[in-house]
């Protein structure tokens, strides 16, 4: 007999907790646990991953405000369900669903924190605080954001801890797979700095954008491309021709070949005002691939500085233009750090791994009222 899990999570649109979750949910032991998917704001595109996965999925749109008849409607629904463990991604799905948890039995609540700007409002700081002591076991994304939760919110630090993602072994780069790959792509035999993400505020994408302008002055034949979309698009577009780089930037819209792309750049950035642990510099990793970024949340604990690429201060474009430069311009560098970045995946950030950590914390936790 299958324990019936419950995940709550905001919406069904793309991004990397989505993903995330749907990675998990692939890989989970279906012959131990049944699971179910709960989104309180919206579908998305990963509905039909779902489908594809036997995995049902209840919406259950939420109101403003607290809403009690909306905890209690979530409460008769996993007890229709059966659900015995309920697992919430992000702070919004776990003020909702712990409540229901609560309402439906007092069931255990494991909490995982993908990323968030702390501290928040002193108002939103007092109910996260109610909702920790709700919490049977809390998962942070990067010892940062767990160090943040508990000095900020009140978690308490003997049920917080951190658990990273994984991303599946795409199995790195081969002898010739770069020049392969970027005649596959059509792309021009010059330095490629690639990004990948969406073109949202926080990936602070006009960071490389006024770099780029920078590291063509040492590297003219540089280029720079993005792979994503988002409402920052025509801005971003308007941004590269007034600065000179119409002719060196390409945007590629939302790819499903992230290896691909990886493999024929020279360089992956990710110039980021505010991260969790970032799946795309892990992929990176993973495909062997030097990366540059700035120095903020869970960026360090991902890209080891001077082993696997190079930090630039936060919001520093001068920083960001001299390691991009020195990377470009040095291959054996360049080599090293694609060598040791493959190693540094392999060893902390495989899927495997993070999958056996979360079975081992339902075990635990189907054990705890």
């Amino acid at each position: 007999m299958t324990s019936r899990l419950g995940f709550v999570i905001p919406d069904l649109t793309v991004g990397g907790l989505q993903a995330m979750v749907v990675r998990l949910l692939r890989a989970i032991d279906r012959d131990v646990y049944s699971p179910v998917v709960y989104t309180i704001d919206t579908g998305g595109p990963f509905e039909s991953d779902l489908a594809d996965l036997d995995v049902p999925h209840v919406h259950m749109p939420r109101g403003e405000g607290i809403q009690p008849a909306h905890a209690r409607a979530m409460a008769r629904q996993f007890e229709a369900d059966g659900i015995e463990l309920v697992h919430c991604h992000n702070i919004t799905a776990l003020f909702h669903g712990a409540r229901a948890a609560w309402r439906a039995g007092k069931l255990p609540v494991l909490f995982t924190e993908h990323d968030r700007e702390m501290p928040a409002p002193w108002k939103h700081r007092v109910l996260h605080r109610w909702l920790a002591r709700r919490v049977t076991k809390t998962v942070a994304v990067s010892e940062r954001l767990r160090d943040e939760l508990i000095r900020f919110e009140g978690f308490p630090p003997e049920r917080t801890a951190a658990l990273v993602n994984g991303v599946p072994d795409p199995h790195g780069l081969v002898p010739g797979e770069r020049v392969a790959a970027r005649a596959q792509l059509g792309w021009p035999d010059a330095p490629v700095m690639l990004a990948v993400g969406s073109l949202t505020p926080v990936k602070n994408h006009e960071a490389l954008l006024q770099a780029a302008v920078a590291v063509r002055r040492r590297v003219p034949d540089a280029r720079v491309v993005f792979a994503g979309d988002g409402p920052r698009r025509d801005e971003l577009g308007a941004l590269a021709d007034s600065l000179g780089l119409a002719d060196a930037v390409t945007f590629l819209g939302v790819r499903d070949d992230v290896p691909l792309l990886l493999a024929g750049a020279d360089v992956f950035v990710l110039p980021s005002h505010r991260e969790g642990l970032p799946l795309s510099l892990v992929e990176a990793h993973a495909m062997s691939r030097a990366s540059v970024a700035f120095d903020v949340g869970g960026n360090p604990e991902v890209l080891a500085q001077g082993e696997t690429g190079l930090l630039a201060p936060p919001g520093d474009i001068v920083g960001l233009a001299d390691v991009l430069t020195s990377i470009l311009s040095d291959a054996d560098l360049r080599e090293r750090f694609e060598t040791a970045a493959r190693a540094r995946y392999l060893e902390l950030f495989t899927h495997d791994r993070m999958v056996d950590a979360y079975h081992g914390l339902y075990r635990e936790l189907l054990g705890s009222p």
